[in-house]
């Protein structure tokens, strides 16, 4: 008898970290479940990621690391870019350009270890640059996506990235339907990650614009960060683990 696959996406600062007894049963589950292909997917860049793989030694490399806001997908061992993603990324992308009408708008770049080939951040002073910043970027003709957070963050991506886009593209990729996907998060910049027929986790801990997600494809945790993460694997039959108490 065939076992079905399922695709495991996860955030990982405050869901998959936070509780190293959780996390050390979360791994052991996921280890036991073949089935599963595993990718964590963070708004840092995947060196960051890779970064936290090595403080974490508890965290196990995953199949896929996926960063900077759904702008990379890395092999999770080899740490080699899928390069059909990067290819599917490429088209109309024209970061010079987005960088230089940032640029003389004022908007300072963040640090260096931020960017990446597909993201471009920015410091600006507020929500009525924000608005000044996409009416620039659509009086340009540039197809792009805008992200603004905290008040004072801009990125700018691609319009084909983002933390959900990207699941869509990898799921497809590794040819696993979309109801055999299942993602977990923490906050509010993981919203963009539950989309129906994807399987939702919002762990116990959870902020409240992702509490607020409130749908049948979504299951809201009890425990906290591993904990929470393992209770919802085993709500929709991807593992069969009970976590301890």
């Amino acid at each position: 008898m065939m076992t079905t696959k399922w695709l495991f996406v996860s955030d990982v600062d405050d869901t998959l970290l936070g509780d190293d007894a959780a996390l050390d049963r979360l791994m052991a589950a996921l280890a036991a479940a073949p089935h599963v292909t595993v990718a964590y997917n963070s708004s840092r860049p995947c060196a960051s990621l890779r970064q936290s793989l090595v403080d974490n030694p508890a965290l196990r490399p995953p199949d896929f690391l996926i960063g900077a806001l759904g702008t990379e997908i890395e092999d999770g061992r080899s740490a080699q870019p899928l390069a059909a993603y990067t290819q599917h990324l490429a088209q109309n992308w024209q970061r010079d350009r987005v960088d230089q009408l940032m640029r003389s708008l004022g908007f300072v770049p963040h640090d260096g270890r931020y960017q990446t080939p597909y993201k471009a951040s920015y410091d600006i002073p507020g929500a009525a640059s924000y608005r000044q910043a996409q009416a620039a970027l659509l009086a340009a003709n540039l197809s792009v996506k805008t992200i603004f957070s905290m008040g004072k963050n801009l990125d700018v991506i691609p319009p084909s990235a983002g933390k959900g886009a990207v699941i869509q593209f990898l799921r497809q990729w590794l040819a696993i339907p979309a109801d055999h996907v299942v993602v977990a998060g923490d906050s509010g910049n993981d919203v963009d990650m539950f989309i129906a027929p994807f399987r939702g986790i919002v762990v116990g801990n959870a902020d409240a614009d992702l509490r607020a997600q409130i749908a049948a494809h979504i299951y809201h945790a009890q425990g906290h960060c591993a904990a929470g993460v393992l209770e919802g694997l085993n709500y929709w039959g991807v593992t069969a683990v009970t976590p301890l108490e």
